[in-house]
């Protein structure tokens, strides 16, 4: 299973919520999934998107997927690197060649 997540606001409290409420009413995850979070919509991040950000990150490595973040902007990148968590996660600038069948997207 190939699975977009798109956060449609700020992972802050109530947008960090949505996400990980999403991500946990897919599982159990088909392992060897790709798993990608595009914050494109995203223009800050606290440390209850940081916070759930890793969350998924467990949960992808539980069901043995990768998990990609992508379309990030300057400010998320700048939260990743002063909360040193930028290596933690595979950060791509598009998807292009990434999913090679079906995907499913979902807004949260």
């Amino acid at each position: 299973m190939n699975i977009l997540l798109r956060p449609q606001r700020d992972l802050d409290i109530k947008g960090a919520s949505l996400l990980q409420q999403k991500v946990y009413s897919l599982m159990p995850i088909p392992e060897q999934s790709i798993l990608a979070v595009d914050l494109v919509q995203v223009e800050r991040i606290d440390h209850f998107g940081l916070t759930t950000l890793m969350a998924v990150r467990r949960v992808a490595e539980k069901y043995r997927c990768q998990l990609y973040l992508t379309n990030l902007r300057l400010e998320v990148s700048y939260m990743l690197e002063v909360a040193e968590l930028a290596d933690e996660f595979k950060l791509l600038d598009s998807l292009d060649g990434v999913f090679e069948s079906k995907l499913r997207v979902l807004l949260c």
